[in-house]
């Protein structure tokens, strides 16, 4: 046991004269010891894996910097020697805002330099219709408190979540959002945490077709791959439910007069049942039958015959 802690003891001695030689030559060479740790500013608990840049500032524009490399996992610590001089030192993590770049001299044989990132915060939040919930293609800007502009972007109606990565310590953020028929939107976020997302409120309309409904050819029977639209229009009426409506259908030119009218009544009166049988009131719906009357295109192409039969909705 003795010999064993002689022999421990021996070694420690051995290790820290072979230190002090070191240091002796690194001041004899020139080359000081410089250590650079990195913190969680939050927390103050260490970040491996930050990259530490370490430039000298009478270097030429351009010249690669002395030291790039990422803290270690043990201490969260970059271990360099370099000659005395001054220094431009930063730090960078990915989720955290970057750490102010300082001026360092770097002149005594083992120095330090602690270096605290703040987190960012992610901000995540939807644009969405403020009457039906469903998402909106919208243009989306966030500005800081002095008005610059830290996000551009375009939500759609399908994938409409949008990232933005923030700092919370801002004392507010600005979000603005403008869609085709709706009211401009402006909001201010103050807590980046619990920010509930951009709600916007349509303009009033009059009428509107409603778009991929489809019939058995030559027939009134409503198709299945019908049901998101007229989940679309139940959605809208309920929605509104001082609101009346009048359904209008219209057809091609193909055919006779009487047929497409009683086809087109026909259509109508089966959008207004499906309507009725998800809880509209029936009071609520007017149907009116066209035919061929109205045309928004001539019908001598397929694709214009098949603008021309349509479903339009008028507000009442």
């Amino acid at each position: 046991m003795r010999k064993r802690e002689a022999a421990k003891r021996k070694a420690a001695k051995k290790k820290a004269a072979k230190a002090k030689a070191a240091k002796r030559q690194r001041i004899k060479d020139g080359k000081l010891l410089l250590y650079v740790y990195t913190y969680d500013l939050q927390s103050g608990e260490p970040l491996p894996g930050t990259y530490v840049t370490l430039q000298d500032v009478k270097a030429r524009p351009g010249k690669k910097p002395k030291l790039y490399k990422a803290t270690d996992n043990k201490r969260s610590r970059v271990q360099k020697t370099l000659p005395a001089g001054q220094y431009w030192v930063a730090a960078a993590r990915l989720g955290y805002f970057p750490a102010d770049t300082l001026f360092f001299r770097h002149q005594e044989d083992e120095d330090t330099i602690r270096l605290s990132l703040y987190p960012e915060t992610r901000l995540t939040f939807t644009v969405t219709d403020s009457l039906t919930a469903r998402p909106v293609a919208a243009n989306v800007q966030v500005f800081n408190h002095l008005h610059e502009r830290v996000l551009q972007t375009t939500s759609d109606s399908v994938h409409n979540q949008i990232a933005v990565l923030l700092d919370d310590r801002v004392p507010f953020y600005t979000v603005e959002a403008t869609a085709i028929n709706y009211n401009p939107f402006r909001d201010t976020i103050k807590n980046v945490t619990a920010y509930s997302g951009v709600v916007m409120l349509p303009k009033e309309i009059r009428s509107f077709v409603l778009h991929n409904i489809y019939f058995a050819t030559g027939k009134t029977t409503i198709l299945d791959t019908s049901e998101p639209a007229l989940a679309e229009l139940y959605q809208f009426l309920l929605a509104r439910p001082d609101r009346r409506i009048r359904i209008i259908g219209h057809t091609d030119n193909v055919g006779s007069d009487r047929s497409n009218q009683l086809l087109s009544e026909g259509r109508c009166q089966e959008v207004r049942r499906a309507m009725i049988d998800r809880g509209i009131a029936s009071d609520r719906i007017e149907i009116e039958g066209r035919g061929e009357r109205d045309p928004i295109v001539p019908n001598d192409t397929d694709s214009n015959r098949q603008m021309n039969r349509r479903v339009e909705i008028v507000l009442l």
